[in-house]
């Protein structure tokens, strides 16, 4: 509810006092409730005066005995009567009020069960109250079985993420067992929600909530037979992307995007790849030709929260455990998995194997040029099955990122070490011999800080003067002339903050300028999630220090930074993401897709984690060896 609406309502509500309290129905009890949540939070209009607001709080005291004698007379008479009457918004009012003034103790289970039956959505306020619960566990878990909202309410309970979500429990004579039967029936249902048809596909059991493996890909053959009847009439909105290598004599890449089609198009110079075959440049191509990392050597192609829409954060079904993933992700995905696909065909047509340059980096490369000796890599041969690839690939990364810890951890490999370690790879734990390499935000001061310069749901940018013409504050105010008067007042005591932060500074003419070194830092912060110092100039890096003696952010030395180790655990495993592709441990386990081509798209995605670390390695020895 609007709160300054609300508090306009209660100024009405106090000019008619003695009428409303004279006699109060529901509505006006319930409403007396909610002026005494306002007031008791010192929550009130600008428009009034001291006196007033003292005057509204002390009558303000008078609600409490008018609640009370109002909820005595509450019974199993009148109940459901009530029930009748309550307005939506006020529904878990009236139950809290239940709970408050103990009237559950008056109701019997005979008259809550002919509630929750009479319009069912009463239930969801109910199971908010753990007195009620406990009191009729019985009869609310009798209605759960029948209500045809139950299963979604637990898949929203125990799977789905939410933002502030009040607890719901469940009773405990709504047994496990019975938990999972409602979910079974809800599969089969002709109305179950694709949304969460796909959120139970790739859930997590749990004592609370088992779901076995049958359930989870029935789930999944549900999902994809109501997928196949709601494209039937067409695809909808699509956007996609292609590559393609051509002739190009200057050498130069095409990079377009077709608005009829809503496709990128990105196309590469047959000639260049054919004149510069030797394996360095052929590897330097993700970099500076794919743009697999940017000039901080950061991945580019993981999920970054800065780029899921508003929409895309709030709307569809997100499980707790998800990675996120919006247009933006899909589209670096197609676009690095195809740039992989084409260049590895245009490779082979010249009798060139991808893995054999792999290969050369940890067998050759890494020993003539920076003299670390015992890394090994053992490429597949070129009949070798996608299946096989995948396997021998996924064990590969596994190898040398443990091949790697040793050599930071003792300066060389010691083989037979390296033959007893059993266990997993964790990406987080894989160290850098690089100090400080990543720095992080960690301060509630410093997110709000970003949020206010960046952020698309900042009005920081919108004034009456300049409209909608800038999409955040530092673009505004390196573009305009603009004084702390040409901003609303809701807005000045935002710009105070951040004067006083040191992002926004006043000039000698009274002109509001940005702090370039430090919003360079903080945009790089909020767009990237993790800054990389070692790649700053002077002013930049001494920034960074700074907000890391403020206690603004931390420094972590690691191979893969946060959001670098939350992608590959999506592609790699489940240890983290319920979504995850899982892909180490499919191919490993033999429990993998049969489909040839689902096999392939799988190669493609292990050979980018491979040029990653192939990426991130090189990157560190440079970094090392200036």
């Amino acid at each position: 509810m609007s709160s300054g609406w609300y508090l306009q309502e209660m100024e009405t509500f106090f000019q008619q006092w003695d009428e409303k309290i004279h006699d109060p129905d529901l509505k006006a009890i319930l409403e007396l409730y909610n002026i005494k949540q306002y007031l008791d939070a010192r929550m009130r209009l600008t428009a009034w005066t001291e006196e007033q607001f003292i005057q509204y709080q002390e009558r303000c005291k008078e609600i409490p005995p008018i609640l009370g004698r109002y909820f005595s007379k509450v019974s199993n008479e009148n109940l459901q009567e009530l029930c009748e009457q309550i307005d939506m918004i006020y529904l878990g009012d009236f139950w809290q009020l239940i709970c408050d003034y103990k009237v559950y103790k008056r109701i019997s289970p005979e008259v809550l069960a002919r509630v929750l039956e009479a319009k069912r959505y009463v239930v969801w306020s109910v199971l908010r109250y753990k007195e009620l619960v406990l009191t009729f566990g019985q009869v609310i878990t009798e209605h759960l079985m029948r209500n045809p909202g139950t299963a979604e309410e637990l898949l929203s309970q125990f799977l789905e993420a939410h933002r502030n979500r009040k607890p719901v429990y469940f009773p405990a004579e709504f047994t496990p067992k019975m938990r999972e039967q409602v979910l079974w029936h809800y599969v089969d249902r002709e109305d179950a929600n694709l949304n969460y048809l796909q959120l139970l596909e790739y859930s997590q059991s749990s004592p609370e909530l088992p779901i076995s493996d049958k359930l989870k890909l029935q789930a999944r053959r549900r999902k994809e037979t109501l997928q196949e009847k709601l494209f039937a009439g067409g695809p909808g909105f699509s956007y996609g992307v292609e590559v393609t290598f051509k002739s190009i004599p200057d050498g130069s890449a095409e990079e377009v995007y077709r608005e009829k089609d809503h496709v990128y198009s990105y196309a590469y110079s047959k000639e260049w790849l054919q004149e510069n075959l030797d394996y360095p440049t052929l590897l330097n191509n993700f970099i500076y030709l794919f743009k697999y990392v940017d000039l901080c050597f950061r991945c580019t192609f993981v999920s970054q929260q800065a780029e899921l829409s508003p929409l895309e954060s709030v709307m569809g079904v997100h499980g707790k455990q998800d990675y996120p993933m919006g247009t933006h992700f899909r589209t670096k995905k197609m676009r690095t998995s195809l740039q992989m696909v084409a260049y590895c065909r245009e490779l082979q047509q010249l009798n060139i194997q991808i893995e054999d340059i792999f290969h050369w980096f940890f067998e050759t490369y890494l020993k003539e040029e920076f003299h670390a000796e015992g890394f090994i890599y053992t490429p597949p041969s070129p009949s070798t099955t996608y299946f096989e690839k995948c396997k021998l690939l996924a064990s590969a990364i596994d190898g040398v990122l443990k091949q790697y810890r040793l050599f930071c951890e003792d300066g060389q490999i010691d083989r037979e070490l390296l033959e007893i370690s059993s266990g997993h790879i964790v990406f987080q734990d894989v160290p850098s011999t690089v100090p400080n390499k990543y720095g992080y935000a960690c301060s509630p001061m410093l997110q709000r800080e970003m949020d206010l310069l960046f952020s698309d749901q900042s009005m920081m940018a919108y004034t009456e003067k300049t409209k909608s013409k800038y999409h955040t504050l530092p673009q505004l105010l390196m573009a305009e002339d603009m004084k702390k008067e040409d901003f609303k007042y809701y807005q000045q005591g935002n710009l105070d903050w951040l004067i006083e932060r040191g992002s926004i500074q006043i000039d000698a003419d009274g002109y509001l300028r940005i702090n370039r070194t430090r919003t360079a830092v903080l945009g790089d912060l909020f767009y990237n999630e993790v800054v990389c110092p070692n790649h700053y100039d002077k002013n930049l890096h001494d920034q960074g220090d700074t907000l890391f003696a403020a206690g603004d952010m931390y420094y972590e030395s690691t191979l893969f930074s946060k959001p670098e180790q939350d992608y590959l655990n999506y592609v790699l495993n489940r240890s983290k993401f319920t979504n995850g592709l899982d892909l180490r441990n499919k191919y490993i386990h033999d429990t993998c897709p049969l489909d040839k081509e689902t096999q392939a798209g799988d190669y493609i995605e292990l050979l980018k984690i491979m040029v990653l670390t192939i990426i991130k390695i090189n990157e560190e020895f440079c970094l090392g060896n200036p």
